[in-house]
């Protein structure tokens, strides 16, 4: 679950000591700010914290291959974001995006923190890989995350 903890930890370095202009600015106006971002991954650990709350109690226990959750960080392919994640447009300060951000994230690893071991083996839906493992769910999210910080620093560096 290392990636997961590690991307969070990634994007707080990454907008720490923004202004609410920079965080709330686009850089052009298809593109999202990086409020719009932050807000995006809010709404991915909601719908993980849905799923993860109200699945895993059904899910199988059963083997599944490997998804390449990984190639999420490349940017060279670009996706849409499905309605359900699609971002709010609102102007916000720092703080208020750390605390509601920091409020699903809590949510989310208490609910994981309940898990038994063989919990990570349970098998639930997903939007784009089909199915994963609630393990590979966790990877996902944080490779999800690198990928939007890595889009946090394209935002950063056509505002400069």
């Amino acid at each position: 679950m290392s990636i997961f903890n590690e991307a969070r930890k990634e994007l707080w370095s990454e907008i720490q000591g923004l202004s609410d202009e920079m965080l709330n600015k686009r850089p052009a106006e298809d593109e999202w700010s990086i409020q719009e971002v932050i807000d995006h991954l809010k709404k991915i650990d909601l719908m993980a914290l849905q799923i993860l709350k109200e699945q895993i109690k059904h899910a199988p226990v059963k083997s599944i291959e490997d998804k390449p959750v990984h190639q999420l960080e490349d940017r060279s392919s670009k996706r849409k974001a499905p309605p359900y994640a699609e971002p709010e447009r609102k102007t916000a300060d720092a703080l208020t995006l750390k605390a509601e951000l920091d409020n699903v994230r809590t949510q989310l690893t208490s609910v994981i923190a309940a898990f038994h071991n063989e919990d990570f083996q349970r098998v639930l839906p997903h939007p784009i890989f089909e199915e994963l493992t609630v393990r590979q769910w966790l990877d996902f999210i944080g490779h999800h995350e690198r990928r939007h910080i890595k889009q946090i620093k394209e935002v950063k560096q056509k505002l400069l």
